[in-house]
């Protein structure tokens, strides 16, 4: 599957690393797509727009992670509709060895990471029952290199437990996981020695207690307990004690903490929190005295995304988003790389994913708006960067739309943040326009390669994504504006986005449809029966109709995992509010616009049920719509005709109904 090309090229500029070689494995006739897209765009080349077939086209991998000895790294795939895991041998040579091994079917693959040089751990989801009630399971594999076996960690018959990691040796021989015995238990940690799959348990469950974390040496030292809108941790100084309730906190305090790192052999570790400006910030933590100490790293306006730590326990680097995503290293020599590799790729995201243990080899990812995602390989001893994988090999040379972030003031007054991708080549005046409302809720758009939005673009069409109220990464205050807002303030940000486009003129106010998936599938369905006089179209895939259905079926679906759990307020606000006020599948008469809706019949995140009863219900009402059901497919596409075949249902839907 791993397309290579032996020769070198001049693939990047590479000012910025003295002595560095350049080699492409892995692109189609002797180019990667940014090298032939430059050199199409220099000769004065008509550039190809993209299709759907192209933009559906999967990558043939994604997600590379590097082994800590840096000789394999691991990817997901997809080869005729079925999940792949793809291990590639590293070499010099330009011929990289790849073994593909099959997934289990009608499971999702959640995430994978190394233990050890030898074993991968990957966690699986689908769809169930207990007691006959609906459940979503999580459960973890390990797969063996050398003996290219797959085995289930599990506590009992039921071979489902949990996929919550905690800890994992260095050296692959043992994780840690925190594990329920049944869906209605609380977690309790087990020791897994990932030779035999033989367990034992290291920390009894608590109740209400979810979020367990342990130090770099492999020792638990607490978790956080969550109920009624309070919060607290559980603790101990060090193996063998027993473990002590120890701070309390409610949701709206100043100085949420949200995450904590301990240090092993110490007291002082690390939590993120938001500072005084209220943004998540890095801090150090007294866990013995329960306070934050003083800040390690913050940004003035916007969240920490994430923090990456070193084997000593220390943290390494900062990842945020503010007009686009970013990375600041605390390491002196890895700032230096960064700048050299930011300097040879410009006006793109690079980021290091992984490397291994020593940092001899660095795996990175390199992308922009209107570029797809490469994986380039960073020998640091040679000062090779070689392109490992280039694997939208049907974007080579063909013309995407560039991203720019924007912002506009909702009605009362609220700033958000968006992103708008125009049409290359035509005015900015009077274009048709589609808003694209992103999922989650509690998530983020940020700047990026999108294939819905060059579809759309290519097709003539302006794209506006709008960061409403509730998303991710502008800070608490901004997040919390959202608690309650489903259908009200949230939806009232999306219009007010087409509205101010529309006023600067840019988008004709007579040609503007909604699109969007999972939560931005409620917002067109919610649309489609609200906002008749806005819209002229809606298109819905996975969205949800009901929304009290959808918090009964799974409760964790609209968590912001960089902020305590307290799910339902988030949602519903106002305990007496009746969700059905906000809920499509209760007002199908009120529909008032063409009405396009799509489910992947496997969907185990938002259950196709929520469109097939709102499909039902419309059918009731006499009201005209489209409607399809993919088979096999979950929450997303994985097989390229399905996609392509969504995509052109959306084409000639727009075109008979808002042609561009």
């Amino acid at each position: 599957m791993i397309q290579r090309l032996g020769r070198r090229v001049a693939a990047l500029t590479m000012a910025a690393f003295t002595g560095v070689a350049v080699s492409a494995y892995g692109a189609p006739q002797g180019q990667t797509p940014t090298t032939a897209t430059a050199t199409a765009q220099a000769s004065g080349a008509t550039l190809a727009k993209p299709g759907a077939a192209d933009l559906a086209a999967k990558p043939f991998m994604e997600q590379p992670k590097l082994a800590p000895d840096g000789k394999h790294y691991a990817a997901r795939s997809v080869a005729g509709g079925k999940p792949l895991l793809v291990v590639v041998t590293v070499t010099r040579d330009g011929k990289p060895e790849v073994q593909n091994f099959a997934l289990p079917m009608k499971q999702t693959l959640r995430f994978f990471r190394w233990a050890g040089p030898g074993r991968l751990l990957l966690s699986f989801g689908q769809s169930s029952t207990f007691n006959g009630e609906p459940v979503y399971l999580t459960r973890l594999a390990m797969f063996d290199l050398a003996t290219r076996k797959f085995s289930w960690l599990a506590l009992g018959e039921m071979g489902f437990s949990g996929d919550d990691i905690v800890y994992v040796d260095p050296a692959g021989a043992y994780v840690l996981v925190a594990m329920q015995t049944t869906p209605y238990d609380y977690p309790s940690v087990h020791r897994f020695d990932l030779a035999t799959a033989k367990h034992k348990k290291v920390a009894e469950a608590r109740d209400h207690v979810w979020d367990w974390f342990a130090d770099e040496q492999g020792v638990v030292r607490g978790a956080i307990g969550v109920e009624d809108g309070r919060w607290w941790m559980v603790y101990r100084e060090k193996d063998g004690e027993t473990f002590k309730r120890w701070i309390n906190g409610t949701f709206s305090d100043d100085d949420n903490i949200t995450d904590f790192h301990a240090v092993g052999g110490s007291d002082i570790g690390y939590a993120t929190a938001t500072n005084k400006n209220g943004r998540l910030a890095l801090f150090r933590y007294d866990f013995k005295k329960a306070t934050l100490g003083e800040v390690v790293w913050e940004h003035p306006t916007v969240d920490l995304d994430d923090v990456i730590f070193g084997a000593d326990g220390a943290p390494r680097a900062i990842e945020y988003v503010d007009d686009r995503p970013r990375i600041h290293w605390l390491d002196p020599e890895m700032r230096r790389i960064q700048a050299g590799l930011d300097k040879a790729v410009p006006n793109a995201t690079n980021r290091v994913i992984s490397r291994s243990v020593d940092g001899a080899q660095m795996l990175i990812v390199s992308s922009s708006a209107d570029r797809p995602p490469e994986y380039l390989l960073y020998d640091r001893p040679n000062r090779a960067l070689d392109i490992a994988a280039a694997p939208y090999g049907k974007m080579g040379g063909k013309l995407l739309a560039p991203m720019r972030a924007v912002s506009y003031r909702a009605r009362d007054g609220m700033e958000v943040p968006a992103y708008l991708t125009l049409p290359v080549g035509k005015p900015e005046k009077g274009l048709p326009l589609i808003v694209m409302p992103h999922g989650g809720p509690f998530v983020r758009d940020s700047w990026g390669y999108d294939p819905w939005v060059q579809f759309l673009a290519a097709k003539g069409y302006a794209v506006l994504q709008p960061n409403y109220r509730g998303s991710t990464g502008y800070g608490v205050d901004y997040v919390k504006a959202g608690y309650g807002q489903w259908g009200r303030a949230m939806q009232d940000d999306i219009d007010d986005g087409a509205k101010w486009l529309t006023a600067q003129g840019v988008a004709d106010p007579k040609r503007v449809c909604i699109m969007g998936a999972s939560f931005g599938g409620y917002a067109a369905l919610w649309a489609s029966v609200k906002s008749p006089e806005l819209y002229r179209c809606a298109i819905s895939f996975a969205g949800i109709s009901d929304v009290g259905a959808m918090l009964r079926y799974d409760r964790k679906s609209f968590s912001a995992s960089k902020y305590f759990r307290n799910w339902r307020s988030r949602v519903q606000g106002d305990t007496g509010f009746d969700l059905k006020t906000v809920s499509p599948l209760f007002v199908p008469a009120k529909l008032a616009m063409p009405l396009l809706i799509a489910h992947g019949s496997d969907d185990d995140n938002v259950p196709m049920s929520q469109s097939a009863k709102f499909h039902q219900a419309l059918t009731l009402a006499g009201k005209p719509h489209e409607y399809v059901i993919y088979k096999d497919e979950g929450h997303g596409f994985a097989s390229d005709v399905n996609e392509t075949d969504f995509l052109n249902r959306v084409s000639a839907f727009l075109d008979q109904h808002n042609p561009s």
